[in-house]
């Protein structure tokens, strides 16, 4: 992995910090993208790396990153997108907006960063794309009805384009987790209490096990991940 350029979209904290970390233990070449440069200046640790910050949700955004990350280190390899919202409320109270608001978070904004990178990853030797989902991709709980169905989306659209370009030389992979304890977890899930739960580390492990698999014959699609005292199989 070493001088691979990998972007990271949500490298502000939780699980996209996490990634980065792994990644530049690997000596990739990291583009960071998330709303808060602060947050992502503190991921960098003053290692060399494009810090791009701003909204994912926006289309000008993201064609501007694209075109920074060629323009700086003259291709891509990696696209992680790992940006995402969650919410924790009544079907019934839940407002166009803030449906809105997740679906092109969780959905739209890794469609149109997958579109705008693929041209750039089918040029690589190891064009690879993780989408970090979740077990809501499989599931449904309450009150989580519009997250779920983010998840879901991404886990389908994710499907179809591993179909369509794994013969043009592009591997497209699903992590799934089950409740990672972060600041988002926190807020959209205040009764979780942290214990016994994954770590963004856990995922961040999970992702370089995808790119060292790279350079191998054997191809894991997704991986599911949950807590060791949760029944297997379920």
């Amino acid at each position: 992995m070493k001088d691979k350029v990998c972007i990271v979209t949500g490298a502000g904290g939780g699980i996209g910090s996490a990634i980065s970390e792994v990644l530049f233990a690997c000596g990739c070449r990291l583009v960071l993208m998330g709303r808060n440069e602060e947050k992502l200046k503190k991921t960098a640790g003053g290692r060399d790396c494009l810090i791009l910050p701003g909204d994912i949700c926006n289309d000008e955004y993201i064609k501007d990153t694209i075109e920074k990350t060629v323009q700086t280190y003259g291709g891509i390899d990696v696209l992680i997108n790992n940006a995402g919202v969650a919410q924790s409320k009544p079907f019934a109270e839940i407002s166009m907006e803030e449906f809105d608001g997740i679906m092109n978070t969780n959905a739209r904004a890794p469609f149109l960063m997958c579109q705008k990178a693929l041209p750039y990853l089918e040029k690589s030797s190891c064009g690879t794309i993780i989408n970090i989902a979740s077990v809501l991709a499989h599931k449904g709980y309450a009150l989580q009805s519009v997250y779920a169905a983010s998840k879901h989306a991404l886990l389908g659209f994710s499907k179809a384009l591993a179909k369509e370009y794994y013969q043009r030389g592009v591997r497209v992979h699903v992590i799934s987790p089950g409740a990672v304890f972060t600041d988002m977890v926190k807020i959209s899930r205040p009764d979780l209490t942290g214990e016994g739960m994954l770590l963004p580390e856990d995922v961040a492990e999970t992702v370089l096990y995808l790119l060292k698999m790279r350079g191998t014959a054997s191809v894991a699609d997704e991986i599911q991940l949950h807590r060791e005292t949760k029944e297997p199989f379920m």
